[in-house]
């Protein structure tokens, strides 16, 4: 059922109603302070909700509604409102229809007098009210939202206190463990400082040791190549000729960025004996390595004893093949002018017995011939 109007007090915290007519599902309130409003309560069991229905626009500012001059019509759902202004009541009612949500107006001869005897007790909400009625509505619109959602946040949080509760119990001794491990470690970090100083200075030394070290192995390397370069100059030497007792010569050697000149002779002195001597110069001085140095030039000399059953070379001298090569030459013009004086000789004898066939011809005729006259002369 409905009910025509309740007079609403706010609290803090609740809104009771306090209303001398029975109990109602849905009520109706005014709030006739400086802004006129229309409100809707509905109670559903313990729960009861606001609704604002309407605002409504006065005509004047000094426009109100008289407080005994509120009522609802059932029959109609319709509100109607007498109207005051400060010189008293106006003869008008203002009408506000449920159905329609709009505001009408009528005069007090055009009530019938069964609606006007049906008018219930009226109450008014104050200005102060309708605003908090407003803001709480909307307050448990979003409580109620908020309360779905911590109802979930809750049941997640349960299984989370579940989980921490046993973590709780992993972690206290997990912290029993590392309590000894701290205090073993404080003993570990007081030596390992010890150790940190003395390798602090370890270091240190090491530093400059690497610095010296890194400058020694530059020059070793510059030393070792520069020796190469050297050996590399002895190498290209002569030796010892067949054609000269005495043989000199220069030679040069690189390696690396090191470059050498040498400079050497080489000597037989007889059959048996050879002997050699030399030596080289490497550009860019000398290189010290720590307590060692290689300098920039070397010499080498050699002595050379042949023993036992001399053979002779397999090899010839260049003035020797030299002197071949000439007889071989001559050899050849020599066999080339014998060629041709055989084949002149050839040519003649062939003359010659070309000759000699005609000759014999000849003869074999005069032979007949003689024949011929003897068997004549013994006739």
């Amino acid at each position: 059922m409905k009910k025509l109007f309740s007079y609403l007090l706010l609290s803090s915290l609740s809104l009771p109603f306090v209303s001398a007519p029975a109990k109602a599902d849905t009520n109706y309130h005014v709030n006739n302070s400086d802004i006129i409003e229309i409100f809707k309560s509905t109670v559903s069991g313990s729960t009861t909700s606001f609704e604002r229905l309407t605002t409504f626009t006065r005509p004047t500012s000094d426009t109100y509604f008289v407080q005994e001059g509120y009522w609802y019509d059932e029959s109609l759902n319709k509100l109607f409102f007498q109207e005051k202004r400060s010189s008293g009541p106006t003869g008008t009612y203002w009408v506000y229809d449920l159905s329609e949500s709009s505001w009408s107006s009528t005069t007090s001869s055009a009530l019938s007098q069964t609606t006007a005897s049906t008018l219930p007790n009226i109450y008014t909400i104050g200005s102060s009210y309708s605003g908090s009625i407003w803001t709480n509505t909307s307050n448990i619109s979003t409580n109620t939202s908020n309360i779905s959602t911590n109802t979930s946040n809750i049941s997640t949080n349960t299984s989370n206190i579940s989980t921490n509760t046993s973590n709780i119990s992993t972690n206290t001794s997990n912290i029993s463990t590392n309590t000894s491990n701290i205090s073993t470690n404080t003993s570990n970090i007081s030596t390992n400082t010890s150790n940190i100083s003395t390798n602090t200075s370890n270091i240190s030394t090491n530093t400059s040791n690497i610095s010296t070290n890194t400058s020694n192995i530059k020059n070793l390397g510059e030393g070792v190549a520069g020796s190469t370069a050297l050996t590399a100059a002895l190498t290209a030497l002569p030796q010892t000729s067949k054609e000269s007792k005495l043989s000199c010569g220069v030679g040069t050697g690189a390696y690396s960025s090191r470059y050498a000149i040498g400079f050497g002779c080489a000597s037989k002195v007889n059959e048996r004996v050879d002997i050699n001597a030399g030596g080289s110069y490497v550009f860019g001085g000398s290189k010290s390595y720590g307590s060692g140095t290689l300098d920039s030039g070397v010499v080498k000399a050699g002595f050379v004893f042949k023993l036992g059953e001399l053979n002779k070379p397999t090899q010839i001298s260049f003035n020797d093949k030299k002197i071949i090569n000439k007889k071989i030459s001559d050899l050849e013009e020599n066999n080339k002018n014998l060629k041709a004086k055989n084949d002149e000789i050839i040519s003649q004898n062939q003359k010659l017995l070309a000759r000699l066939e005609k000759i014999e011809n000849i003869a074999l005729k005069i032979q007949s011939s003689s024949e011929l006259i003897s068997v004549a002369t013994k006739d």
